[in-house]
């Protein structure tokens, strides 16, 4: 008589090693997974970055000039020093012919060099106009004709890392409750500090002294060193009130591989991050790089806190959700990656023009 060979089946005790193994071999496999997505996420935000910046820089092989922004603002509007923020003559007033402060941003300006002409058509009817924002009959990029067009969330001005902002925004200044779409990519006004009322000491990087603190306000004549939310002329390449001043490539004498010209920004971390809007599309580096702070309410489900408006100068530095650093693209058409350890003294020198700092990458 045959005896029956029964199948013997898994004990628990084998079940549980199994599944320990697989559990270790998960916890061993995934760092390496989530560390191969974020390369390649940075690599696309690098991309973007490129493509960018050389639309930047065939829009100056056309014009002669970087592309620029336009404020918002009336020229003859005075800042705290009660200087005219433009010069005289109303160069964009209606009155005298100009198309009007429309607040124009410069990411419009270059969107026909992005493969973006339709777009830029469409929404050409808020380039003109001054600036008004009222829900019904506003003008400028505040014309209900285009709300459409300045809610396109172009995955060129998205940084793949950040999963964090809402898209498209319904709290970005001047914007309140019109959704509009948000940049990751602004452009560099410089190493200015933005309220010189105060100063900024807190951060990765750097001291007080290092960032600078301005006791007693300097002369006017010198405010463009300083304050570079309403002056004409701002040591960087992109500002709100670049359309003075336009910026030719030959005036940046530290070298175009040594000025960046565009970095990264987070916007559920700034209020300012209309992406074509002429106050959302700029940043300082007189604020330490990477300056995050995630430990404020919210208004709303999903969106920033208030703090971002009522403080929103402490906000304006470049920032990202890479791990140790910030995507940044030189006048040159480069993009480096620039870690959070960088020195003070080269990171405000690479802000600059024409600083004349010894100053280079690591």
């Amino acid at each position: 008589m045959r005896s029956r060979n029964d199948p013997r089946g898994f004990t628990l005790v084998e079940l549980l090693v199994v599944i320990a193994i697989i559990g270790v071999l998960i916890a061993l496999l995934l760092p390496a997974v989530q560390s191969a997505r974020e390369s390649a996420r940075r690599m696309s935000c690098t991309n973007n970055l490129k493509n960018l910046t050389l639309a930047c820089l065939n829009y100056h092989d056309t014009f002669g000039r970087l592309p620029t922004s336009i404020s918002s603002r009336p020229e003859d509007e005075r800042d705290l020093y009660r200087r005219p923020v433009g010069p005289p003559g109303g160069s964009l007033s209606t009155s005298n012919g100009g198309p009007g402060y429309s607040g124009r941003g410069w990411i419009p300006a270059v969107l026909p060099y992005i493969e973006q002409q339709p777009l830029n058509d469409a929404m050409s009817e808020g380039y003109t106009g001054n600036y008004s924002p009222s829900t019904l009959f506003g003008r400028g990029m505040f014309n209900p004709r285009i709300r459409e067009q300045i809610q396109q969330q172009l995955p060129l001005i998205t940084c793949p890392s950040d999963g964090i902002t809402p898209r498209p925004s319904l709290v970005q200044w001047y914007f309140k409750g019109v959704p509009v779409a948000t940049t990751n990519y602004k452009g560099c006004i410089g190493d200015s500090i933005l309220d010189v009322s105060g100063s900024y000491n807190e951060g990765t990087l750097g001291s007080e002294s290092d960032f600078g603190s301005i006791s007693n306000p300097p002369e006017p004549t010198d405010i463009g060193s300083y304050d570079c939310h309403n002056t004409v002329d701002c040591n960087g390449l992109i500002w709100r009130v670049s359309y003075f001043r336009p910026v030719r490539l030959a005036k940046v004498t530290d070298g175009a591989s040594k000025t960046f010209i565009v970095g990264e920004a987070v916007p559920a971390q700034d209020n300012h991050s209309a992406a074509y809007f002429s106050d959302g599309d700029w940043a300082t580096c007189g604020i330490p790089l990477n300056v995050l702070d995630f430990d404020v309410s919210p208004t709303q489900p999903g969106e920033t806190s208030s703090i971002f408006d009522t403080e929103w100068y402490r906000y304006r530095g470049f920032k990202s959700l890479h791990p140790g650093g910030a995507n940044f693209a030189m006048a040159d058409g480069s993009v480096h990656f620039v870690t959070d350890s960088i020195e003070t003294r080269v990171y405000r020198g690479l802000a600059t023009r024409n600083g004349e700092e010894a100053v280079s990458l690591p």
